[in-house]
């Protein structure tokens, strides 16, 4: 009589070792007790480490506080940074914002310039936990063996007559892996969420994005052109560039399409408006360096855009009647030379910047500054007044 039989064997599986803070070897959340049932290690060592590690600009209180978040309890599948960012995904918190939230605070705790801290070792902390807490699901996975397979002879024996053959077809199941943590799931929904609106935002936004970019270009082109021909006071551009871009996000915002993008240009233009409003230079009076050195008889108007202005009246022949000059500069730094027994008087206006007379220590600065430089006491000659206009930067007079 032939018989076959067949058993397959399957072992029961291996129970899952799973990283928790501990209920009873604890001395504060549990945190060195339960990394010590984890790692098979005395959880002293924990301790006595994260003390250790707490003199080095505090990465052991920061890499504590930061265990306590991400590990369950003992009895619990959920860490309290799981309810944070299922909630912060729920209200639909953009990650970046939550990110630079989160660096700004290790920066304040961390690494600022009143509690400056070494950076490796809290990075290393920051590191090691990370590592630490994306492995609190998983299980040792015993060596997975694969299925045998009945070979040709076995089957062969199993189909003669006369043949009495076991075959046992043993299959070891692989363990199965634990879900990763509910912090891990939760963080990669919200990505894919905040990446999904993003897209939606910016297709939505585009047709504006573009319309304003493209009326901020032609505008400055043809102011460009028109400097170049006749010159425009270089706030201008300033102003047209912020109402375009401010035009741009408001229609935008109404239009629930806002071109957030455009706001980074909106700043610089904001800020130059700013530092430059109510000068009267241009870019067609040149940027660099310019030195005049007037010998017979001076202009009334030295203008310049950005640079370097240098006025050198030393060698001017005397006027036969009283003398006004206005120089113009947008930012930069205007240097005027003159002898000691000129009949000079300067009035120098700065927006923001300094004024200083005759290398002296009393040089005024700020925001506003306006200063008067009256001639030296035996100063002959007609009068000859200097007026400046500066919106940034630095004036000197020298009278040597």
């Amino acid at each position: 009589m032939s018989t076959t039989e067949t058993q397959n064997m399957t072992p029961p599986p291996a129970p899952t070792h799973r990283l928790r803070r501990s209920r009873t070897d604890r001395i504060g959340a549990g945190v060195a007790g339960g990394l010590g049932e984890y790692f098979g290690i005395d959880p002293v060592i924990f301790r006595v480490l994260f003390a250790t590690a707490a003199f080095f600009g505090g990465a052991g209180i920061l890499g504590y506080l930061l265990a306590w978040a991400a590990i369950p309890e003992q009895g619990r599948d959920r860490a309290p940074i799981d309810g944070w960012v299922a909630s912060l995904r729920h209200r639909q918190v953009p990650m970046w914002l939550v990110a630079l939230g989160a660096g700004l605070l290790l920066w304040l705790t961390a690494f600022s310039w009143w509690a400056p801290g070494p950076f490796f070792p809290v990075m290393a902390v920051v590191i090691i936990l990370v590592i630490a807490f994306g492995r609190r699901g998983d299980a040792p996975k015993p060596p997975s063996q694969a299925p045998s397979e009945p070979s040709v002879q076995a089957a062969e024996q199993a189909a003669s007559p006369q043949a009495d053959t076991v075959s046992l077809d043993k299959t070891t199941a692989e363990q199965p892996t634990a879900p990763p943590p509910s912090w891990v799931v939760d963080s990669r929904r919200w990505i894919s969420d905040s990446r999904e609106a993003r897209n939606i935002r910016l297709r939505r936004a585009f047709p504006v994005k573009v319309a304003t970019l493209a009326v901020l270009a032609a505008t400055l082109l043809t102011l460009g052109l028109i400097d170049a021909a006749t010159g425009i006071p270089v706030p201008v551009y300033f102003w047209f560039a912020t109402g375009i871009l401010g035009a741009g996000l408001v229609i935008g915002g109404l239009l629930r399409r806002t071109p957030w993008s455009v706001a980074i240009l909106f700043v610089p233009s904001v800020i130059g408006l700013i530092a430059l409003a109510g000068s009267h230079a241009s870019l067609h009076d040149g940027v660099g360096q310019r030195i005049w050195t007037p010998t017979t008889s001076v202009a009334s108007n030295y203008n310049l855009a950005f640079g370097h202005t240098e006025l050198d009246l030393r060698s001017l022949q005397p006027q036969d009647g009283p003398r006004t000059i206005r120089i113009e500069e947008a930012a930069g730094d205007v240097h005027i030379f003159a002898p000691a027994t000129m009949n000079m008087t300067v009035v120098a206006n700065v927006r923001f910047g300094d004024v200083g007379v005759d290398g002296s220590n009393d040089a005024a600065h700020g925001v506003g500054v306006s200063r008067l430089v009256e001639p030296l006491s035996g100063a002959t000659g007609q009068p000859i007044t200097v007026i400046v206009h500066l919106a940034d930067g630095h004036i000197e007079v020298d009278r040597s």
